[in-house]
């Protein structure tokens, strides 16, 4: 089996179908008007490849090289995020240093120790995010080797595709590209803003909403992911059932539209259903 885990093919099978719309829809819409409507719709089922791209380089879906670094150019294409940046500025940086803001990647605080902003925070962080992570890869020069072979084979890609036909390409692949890793780097500062911790069971919030967690691949079990990242994420649910007492109650968040409107939703048809159950016995 060349997939690590059975249960990924669910995040690869929707990687790799969108990315086909994008192929199809840059090389055969008879206007742009439909490569911008497909832009704008899939930009949210995008969001989403940028959860799954975050998991992915903390354990890769593939056993085998040549198709870790396939799905990271496909993923790359979709997201702004190439291969090994995720590993460089994230999982060698940022998860050695949340605990300590005058050296984390991620940090929310100024070097005056003000708290930024989300806007702030994510231009100061998405501007330095690819340096830092080419800084973190001085002392890690293989990752650092694949993370520059990445950037430039999708230069290349982007490069190629322009040639072909630049408009389409900068409405279905670039600008994308810009606003889902912006968007992806304003959604971090979620996950730590403001808790000044030594703590690691206080130093992240959680979200345990079944619907965002569905769709993000358990990114809301967060204080499990950082007390253990090389986790897979199919197995962070069990792992916060063990430390969950341990994290103060109010380190857990609701999830934005549309997860607790499906929550809502969902408990309504439950209530529903026990009713009329109820009623016909």
């Amino acid at each position: 089996m060349l997939v690590r885990k059975k249960v990924d093919y669910y995040p690869i099978a929707i990687i790799i179908f969108v990315f086909g719309i994008d192929l199809v829809v840059f090389l055969f819409s008879p206007s742009i008007v439909i490569p911008i409507v497909w832009a704008t719709v899939s930009l949210y089922v995008k969001g989403f490849i940028c959860c799954w791209n975050h998991n992915h380089q903390h354990y890769l879906f593939f056993k085998v090289s040549w198709a870790n670094r396939l799905i990271e150019l496909i993923m790359g294409l979709n997201t702004g995020i190439v291969g090994e940046a995720w590993v460089l500025h994230h999982t060698l940086g940022h998860h050695l240093n949340y605990l300590d803001q005058s050296k984390d990647e991620s940090a929310w605080k100024t070097k005056s120790g003000r708290l930024m902003s989300h806007w702030e925070y994510t231009f100061k962080v998405g501007i330095l995010a690819y340096p830092l992570a080419l800084a973190v890869g001085k002392r890690h020069s293989k990752s650092r080797n694949k993370l520059i072979q990445n950037m430039a084979v999708t230069a290349l890609v982007l490069g190629l595709l322009a040639w072909i036909n630049w408009l389409r390409t900068l409405v279905i692949f670039i600008i994308p590209m810009i606003i889902l890793f912006f968007m992806t780097i304003r959604e971090t500062y979620y996950h730590h803003a403001g808790l000044d911790e030594q703590d690691p069971y206080k130093a992240t919030y959680n979200i345990t909403n079944r619907w965002y967690n569905l769709l993000t691949c358990n990114l809301g079990y967060h204080t499990a992911h950082h007390l253990q990242c090389g986790r897979h994420w199919s197995e962070l649910p069990e792992f916060h059932e063990e430390i969950k007492g341990k994290i103060p109650s109010n380190l857990y968040r609701e999830p934005g539209f549309p997860f607790g409107l499906a929550s809502k939703i969902e408990d309504s048809l439950i209530s529903w259903r026990n009713r009329n159950s109820e009623l016909l016995e």
